[in-house]
């Protein structure tokens, strides 16, 4: 059984893979996008439960895209990553309705442990 769809976006091609085969791992449906409009043409054309979105990527950042993400699908959980971290920008991507905020570079069962409760929740509203 296929469990949740997840869009991972990041504009570095390593971590979009690295992602990819982690969650693929773990049976969920994945979709890649390398940039923010990317991200947004995705969101308009299908129904994702989880985006993994990094901040800084080209087009569109990930605070502008994650704004976009929650106009068109409120319901969609938002994990912000991002190797730049700050207090600032984790405010800011918080206050924008992001679920969680996640620095590079991570543990995956950190991030895998993060997900799951992630789409736990929302599977529970």
């Amino acid at each position: 059984m296929i469990k949740d769809k997840i869009l991972v976006a990041d504009d570095e091609q390593s971590m979009r893979e690295f992602l990819d085969i982690m969650l693929k791992k773990e049976e969920y449906k994945v979709s890649l996008a390398s940039n923010g409009e990317e991200v947004v043409k995705l969101i308009d054309n299908d129904l994702f439960d989880l985006v993994l979105l990094d901040i800084r990527m080209p087009k569109l950042d990930g605070i502008s895209a994650l704004k976009k993400i929650k106009a068109i699908a409120p319901e969609t959980i938002v994990i912000m990553i991002t190797a730049y971290a700050s207090a600032d920008t984790a405010i800011k991507a918080m206050k924008e309705g992001a679920y969680d905020y996640i620095t590079k570079p991570f543990k995956i069962e950190e991030i895998k442990l993060i997900i799951k409760n992630a789409l736990e929740k929302k599977n529970l509203q």
